[in-house]
């Protein structure tokens, strides 16, 4: 059973992520909601590796320091 709910959670996640492409987002965009979604996770090792990820491709993209420390 568990199965079948993991395979109706990554369905329904694909649907929320071709709803934001439609939307029409930038790069930019589409990084800043991936740390914002980051931010909402209970798993705080895998928020911080996110944030790392992504605040590290800020800073090497347009050369400002993030102001978020963690």
């Amino acid at each position: 059973m568990k199965d079948k709910r993991d395979v109706l959670g990554t369905i329904k996640s694909r649907e929320i992520v071709k709803e934001i492409i439609d939307f029409g987002v930038s790069e930019f965009q589409i990084k800043k909601i991936i740390k914002f979604l980051s931010l909402e996770l209970e798993d705080r090792d895998t928020m911080v590796k996110i944030l790392s990820l992504v605040d590290e491709n800020f800073t090497e993209s347009d050369g400002i320091k993030p102001k978020i420390k963690v």
